[in-house]
């Protein structure tokens, strides 16, 4: 298999991944993604559940497309969400982890598998697509125990470290971020009424941050920092949606508050002191949950 011409094994890599998380795979996907024809899709398909992973796909006519055959065992990938998920961030270009790892000199850190089950993305990701709303299985920090909640999920975000769906919480009435790893079995689909994504206010708006470098480090470290981070004048300035805003400054390690950027090991950067209002009442999320 590593013999495999690059782009031929990301392709492969492709199928597998959608197959495994989504449920179905078409020739659409990978012809979109990878730019290739119909006929190119088909051939890599057949390569795949021949020659690499004998039965581990069938043709479903219901379906309209592949789908994971019983026992279904990856053979390019080893099954964490963060595979996929990634695949699916770089729209079937190659993200960075994936074309580092290829390299003989350069390791790349895995990111931790956080039981997120297949069975869960792919009920996820139909409602995104769908606009349908799912009944899960759900804790959280607030509410430990397991109970049921809907909601209708219109995306997926990644923050660098864990895998959210934004969704509409039928039971707060409002837009939130669900943590994929908390729900415990897969979503039920149902037939509560799913609002518009239009609606989430908060996941359209763009704001506008400055970062600068920590306020309480010497003129010495100053300068690293503005070095570390490409700065122009100081300063680093980011336009973000106002429901990712906290994520982006937690993925910058950038302090927040006063408070926080007294701690001027663990944040180097801070928000602008002027660009905290931007953040309120959101200062924690806009909706996690």
């Amino acid at each position: 298999m590593l013999n495999l011409k690059h782009e031929v094994l990301l392709r492969l890599r492709a199928i597998e991944l959608i197959a495994f998380w989504e449920g179905r795979l078409v020739t659409t996907q990978l012809m979109e993604w990878f730019g290739i024809t119909r006929q190119q899709a088909s051939s890599d398909i057949n390569r795949y559940k021949t020659e690499f992973n004998e039965g581990a796909l069938t043709h479903s006519s219901a379906l309209k497309g592949y789908v994971p055959a019983p026992g279904f065992r990856p053979v390019f990938t080893v099954g964490h969400v963060n595979e996929y998920l990634e695949m699916l961030a770089s729209q079937g270009s190659q993200p960075m982890a994936q074309v580092l790892e290829f390299h003989p000199v350069v390791a790349t850190v895995q990111l931790p598998d956080r039981a997120v089950q297949p069975e869960v993305v792919r009920e996820v990701v139909k409602a995104c697509r769908a606009g349908s709303s799912l009944k899960i299985l759900y804790s959280s920090m607030s509410t430990p125990a397991l109970h049921e909640r809907v909601i209708s999920p219109h995306n997926l975000v990644y923050t660098g470290f864990r895998w959210y769906v934004r969704a509409w919480c039928h039971k707060r009435q409002s837009y939130r971020d669900f943590l994929l790893s908390r729900i415990a079995r897969p979503p039920k689909p149902c037939d509560d009424n799913a609002p518009s994504a239009d609606n989430d206010s908060l996941w359209h708006e763009q704001i506008t941050l400055t970062l600068i470098p920590n306020l309480l480090i010497n003129d010495a470290q100053k300068g690293l920092v503005e070095r570390d981070f490409a700065m122009s004048e100081g300063r680093l300035q980011l336009t973000v949606r106002k429901a990712l805003a906290h994520y982006t400054l937690q993925r910058y390690q950038a302090a927040i508050t006063e408070a926080e950027a007294t701690r001027v090991s663990e944040h180097p950067l801070q928000l602008q002191p002027a660009d905290r209002s931007k953040l309120e009442p959101h200062l924690f999320g806009g909706g996690g949950d």
